[in-house]
């Protein structure tokens, strides 16, 4: 190739990724919230963003069901090219369960990814995990319940089993009860409690008080924390007085093991399933697939955290052979 033509090809090679990016439309992306964002929507959007130019739209509405109708209404009139929905309760506002529908108050003509739902066919999403049979498709960040109770199981002995969770969350209900079931197949007692709620049915500080109280009063071994947005943001206050109570916490997600003190949980990572949810995302937008295409996923490995902080505290040490694959925090 002579002087010239090496030229032309370096200036053509210069010029791809700018071309490339110039030729690339932008995507709208529309993130429906429920409690802020979470380590799933980093690890979502920075997928995303490695893969096309996107545009993100964010709203949140913080902790209160009431204002998803609207959320939902002004996605209808934004018309983005996707939508993420965190959780099960935001997910089923914003495109209702698969037997019931309301085409006035449903999203079904713009594609849904949803994250950070428990179960997915449990709570009606989908008649099952091979497909959603619509324009719906996500991610599930749960390890099974009986997988759970088993990794609380090998911790220590367990004879008496705490539970509370919000009767307003379909999926802490439904993860309550399978924990619960697993727990009793095992000749474990268990005392498990909805959270006391407001006028409005919503639990509330005081009411948490009041059922933590009474599930403290029963002396469990292990304090049970399902997937919950209401228990996830009042985790602190919770492990805290099971602390002082001589009770460990067991999470079903990492931020109260993290960030609220729980002695342990078994876990994925919000950010590895935002990642994922965002490889849903980019195959949809970018033609390969349809939402219908994708399964319903959950992640296939899971993380067994222990915060050694709060093990000191108890004085409840895990046996030596779990440190050779725990993650181990506040050592």
């Amino acid at each position: 190739m002579n002087r010239r033509n090496c030229l032309h090809a370096g200036v053509a090679l210069g010029l791809a990724p700018w071309l490339n990016a110039a030729t690339t439309p932008t995507r709208r992306v529309m993130l429906l919230l429920y409690r802020g964002v979470t380590p799933a929507e980093r690890g979502f959007m920075d997928y995303l963003k490695r893969q096309m130019p996107v545009e993100f739209i964010v709203r949140d509405a913080a902790g209160d069901k009431a204002k998803l109708a609207d959320l939902v209404a002004e996605a209808r009139t934004l018309r983005p090219d996707l939508i993420y929905a965190f959780g099960t309760t935001v997910t089923i506002a914003t495109v209702g369960t698969y037997t019931e529908r309301d085409p006035a108050r449903h999203i079904s003509d713009i594609p849904v990814v949803f994250n950070i739902v428990a179960d997915p066919v449990g709570a009606g999403l989908a008649p099952d995990t091979k497909s959603s049979l619509r324009n719906l498709t996500g991610v599930s960040h749960l390890a099974p319940p009986t997988v759970q109770w088993q990794a609380m199981r090998r911790y220590g002995r367990v004879s008496r089993l705490g539970l509370i969770y919000s009767p307003n969350e379909k999926n802490a209900v439904l993860a309550a009860a399978r924990l619960a079931q697993a727990a009793k197949a095992d000749g474990v007692s268990v005392h498990a409690e909805a959270i006391e709620t407001d006028t409005a049915g919503k639990p509330d500080e005081a009411g948490l008080s009041a059922t933590l109280a009474r599930v403290l009063k029963q002396a469990p071994d292990w304090l049970y924390l399902p997937s919950d947005s209401f228990l996830i943001a009042h985790a602190a206050e919770v492990v805290s007085r099971a602390t002082e109570a001589g009770v460990a916490t067991f999470a079903a997600t990492e931020e109260p093991v993290r960030q609220g003190g729980a002695l342990a949980g078994l876990v994925s990572p919000y950010y590895a399933a935002g990642q994922f949810a965002g490889l849903k995302a980019a195959q949809i937008l970018q033609g390969t697939k349809t939402a219908a295409d994708l399964p319903l996923d959950t992640l296939a490995r899971f993380t067994y955290l222990m915060n050694m902080t709060t093990a000191r505290q108890l004085g409840r040490f895990p046996p030596i052979g779990m440190l050779r694959y725990a993650e181990v925090v506040g050592a």
